[in-house]
């Protein structure tokens, strides 16, 4: 039986996690990132978990039509409080930055040094911020296109990190590597903030156009 197909997002995702004897996909909803890590032997096993039944229900059935149910540990519950066992990879995907930061903040005494792959839909920054309060930097910076919009893919272990409000932003990694992507992704950000008329909104406003220009000068 044929996997299911990844969007750019989840394929990024999915190949940012390390081979690993035990994996955790936190908030896994249909269940296809777990289902391809699994199927590729990149996890042994895996926790996959949602506070939502029915959406664990969809990744049992879709795991277990490809028979790998008994490699997982299907988990209703919140956040990283489902994981009874240490993790070598956790992967928190789909939510918003502020739910994804108090995950991690609420159960910060279940990372155990696990390598993070977050990606939140919202307030990036604050998730960014996060990650260095739960002692955790960032290895590496993805931008993905999918279903029309650009995500942000984050690959953090443990360490100390420090960044520049422009770091936070933009992304410490992102800004040094000028990946795929970048300057599509800062002109969207740019159209967004443009409809921003704070401070904090015009400030930042002010970085992604200087952003661009170095990224412009550097081609």
């Amino acid at each position: 039986m044929r996997l299911p197909l990844l969007d750019e997002r989840l394929q990024k995702a999915a190949n940012m996690f390390p081979a690993c004897a035990y994996g955790a996909d936190i908030g896994a909803d249909h269940g296809r990132l777990s289902c391809y890590l699994l199927a590729h032997n990149r996890c042994k096993r895996m926790c996959v978990s949602d506070l939502s039944a029915p959406s664990l229900e969809k990744a049992k059935r879709l795991i277990s039509m490809h028979g790998m149910a008994e490699r997982a540990d299907f988990c209703v519950g919140d956040g990283l409080l489902v994981l009874h066992e240490k993790a070598d990879a956790i992967a928190v995907l789909g939510m918003g930055g502020k739910t994804i930061a108090t995950i991690l903040q609420q159960g910060k005494d279940k990372l155990q040094g696990a390598r993070l792959i977050v990606s939140a839909h919202t307030e990036v920054p604050l998730l960014r911020k996060a990650l260095v309060s739960v002692g955790y930097t960032i290895e590496d910076e993805e931008i993905a296109h999918a279903g029309g919009r650009f995500y942000i893919l984050i690959n953090a272990v443990p360490g100390d990190g420090s960044y520049s409000e422009e770091e936070l932003l933009i992304g410490p990694k992102l800004m040094q590597q000028k990946k795929e992507h970048y300057i599509p992704y800062l002109e969207w950000r740019r159209g967004v903030l443009s409809c921003e008329n704070s401070d904090e909104g015009k400030k930042q406003l002010a970085m992604i156009e200087e952003a661009l220009k170095n990224a412009a000068d550097s081609q």
